[in-house]
């Protein structure tokens, strides 16, 4: 794996940054799904791009259930908002 380089809250911290299965390295994305919203994850550079191998990996810890809440809630109101306009 390599590794990249990432900024969290005024710290450097290395982050190794996995392989997919086409030897391409992975890139960070973030999910805005209701069940996973601002949870993060590693994924195919070229996953619906081309033929991507569609690897696919968290980076990090569940969200907690309020947070669920809370964000899900706001992302419902943004959309109704962007659908009345």
């Amino acid at each position: 794996m390599s590794t990249r380089s990432m900024m969290s809250a005024n710290r450097r911290c290395e982050v190794a940054q996995p392989i997919c299965h086409c030897s391409n390295q992975c890139r960070l994305t973030t999910s805005w799904t209701d069940n996973n919203p601002g949870r993060r994850f590693w994924g195919c550079a070229d996953y619906g791009v081309r033929r991507g191998c569609a690897f696919f990996e968290w980076y990090d810890p569940h969200v907690c259930e309020k947070s669920k809440i809370v964000i899900s809630g706001l992302l419902k109101r943004l959309r109704k908002e962007e659908e009345e306009n």
